[in-house]
């Protein structure tokens, strides 16, 4: 899982949360939350959101140590990873970590 999905392959937010327990995702968004807590061994954990709602990212502690530097300097991420169900609850447990904040100029009028 370490190549960047086709664009038709990456959910939004919303439609993440409509897969089955275990599924393999992708999916972008605005990071909008970082947490380090100190009880967590090292484990991060993002939220991120697009234009349809919020998705729980885990990074666990070999997953952040491997793309740190996405972590701690982008504001766009697209993360690959697996989708992990509990109840009514949903995270993706993070693979692979992208920055395409450089795809925000490709917008107009965002500068």
């Amino acid at each position: 899982m370490n190549k960047l999905l086709k664009n038709s392959e990456i959910l939004t937010c919303a439609d993440l949360v409509k897969l089955k327990d275990n599924s393999i995702a992708s999916v972008a968004g605005f990071v909008i939350v970082k947490q380090k807590p100190s009880t967590a061994n090292g484990t991060i954990f993002l939220t991120l959101e697009d234009e349809t709602g919020t998705s729980n990212i885990i990074c666990w502690n070999s997953v952040y140590k491997q793309f740190r530097k996405e972590i701690i300097s982008s504001s766009f991420l697209l993360i690959d990873g697996v989708l992990q169900k509990e109840k009514n609850t949903s995270h993706l447990i993070a693979k692979n970590i992208k920055d395409i904040s450089q795809l925000l100029n490709l917008i107009p009028g965002i500068d």
